[in-house]
């Protein structure tokens, strides 16, 4: 079973990304929402020189991780709004708002007319959660806290099944695509992809702007993704099943049932799987994982998991070297074990 490593905000620095590859991390990953076609050439390109100076060309692929259609919130000078449980915040389409308390900004067009009266959102991974409780406006709406948490600026606002409403090859994941040659990766990513004509057309784009030989993801994180899942396989290389957004758009009580499910599909289908998402992110504050957390992984791997995506904990964590370490440890325990052969 492969490695994946997200290299974010703490491990773009070239000995983070020696330590990370040094653990056995064996494919790295960088989300291309997090800066321009520009920028995003820059730190693939450190990555591929720390790879040529380990002697590891040819044995570490980089993945591009296309964004999609992301709904995030507007900023506010707080960064941070405390909101109590029952409190009633009003949300407004916006780049930015000078006091929350007033409205908090959320950066897409019409996120009223997205909604409706009793539908749950949430803001962050999911750590504060409303339900709606009026539409102002095409722009507008209010919503009651479920718990008392803070909203933070510029992360996502979550709709839930709405999410399958927006179109996901937007002018920024076009920009990525017509610059994606010259970084030459040798997998792309398509974000909440729900049907096999999506992936059509991301893999003519592709082919318009010149990027061959690499391996299509799809990444799952969406209903109609579940629901498509077999006519998705038959389009793809690689299922990747997405356990952040799935967990936020569908149901969270389903999300086992349907990690079960994808992955039966991939595997009938003759594909590979991968599993993403807090796969060991207690290590962000513990020495060891969560015993939940082990127990996850080991059904990975018995579920025929070809791979594993770590996210934060290689990508803002201070020692993501040791977080790839404990996942090869843990999977390499399970497939060696003789007791559950």
């Amino acid at each position: 079973m492969y490695v994946i490593a997200t290299i974010s905000k703490n491990s773009y620095a070239p000995e983070k990304i020696k330590e990370i590859l040094e653990a056995g991390a064996d494919i790295l990953r960088y989300n291309f929402s997090h800066g321009t076609p520009a920028e995003m050439k820059e730190k693939v390109g450190t990555a591929k020189r720390v790879i040529k100076e380990l002697g590891l060309e040819g044995k570490i692929k980089i993945l591009a991780d296309l964004p999609g259609d992301k709904i995030r919130l507007g900023d506010f000078p707080q960064k941070e709004y405390k909101v109590e449980a029952g409190a009633v915040v009003t949300f407004k389409t916006a780049h930015a708002s000078d006091d929350p308390e007033r409205f908090v900004p959320v950066d897409y067009p019409n996120i009223g007319a997205l909604v409706r009266v009793g539908q749950r959102v949430s803001c962050g991974d999911g750590e504060i959660g409303f339900e709606v409780v009026d539409v102002l406006d095409d722009e507008t709406l209010k919503a009651k806290a479920v718990n008392a948490w803070h909203i933070p600026a510029l992360k996502a606002f979550t709709i839930g099944r709405g999410i399958d409403s927006l179109e996901h090859i937007t002018p920024k994941t076009l920009a990525h695509i017509e610059h994606l040659k010259e970084i030459d990766p040798d997998w792309v990513a398509f974000s909440f992809v729900n049907s096999a004509k999506y992936l059509k057309r991301g893999k003519e784009l592709l082919k318009k702007h010149g990027v061959k030989n690499t391996k299509i993801v799809s990444k799952i994180e969406s209903q109609q993704g579940v629901d498509r899942i077999r006519e998705i396989v038959s389009e793809t290389d690689i299922v990747l099943i997405a356990r952040g957004d799935l967990g936020l758009t569908t149901p969270i009580e389903k999300l086992g049932v349907y990690q079960k499910v994808i992955a039966r599909a991939t595997k009938e289908g003759g594909k590979e799987l991968v599993v993403s998402t807090q796969i060991l992110d207690s290590l962000l504050s513990y020495a060891v994982p969560s015993r939940a957390e082990v127990l996850d992984l080991t059904n990975a791997v018995l579920d025929g998991a070809d791979g594993i995506m770590l996210c934060k904990e290689t990508g803002i964590s201070q020692t993501p070297g040791y977080s790839v370490a404990m996942a090869k440890r843990i999977i390499e325990s399970v497939e060696n074990s003789v007791q559950i052969r």
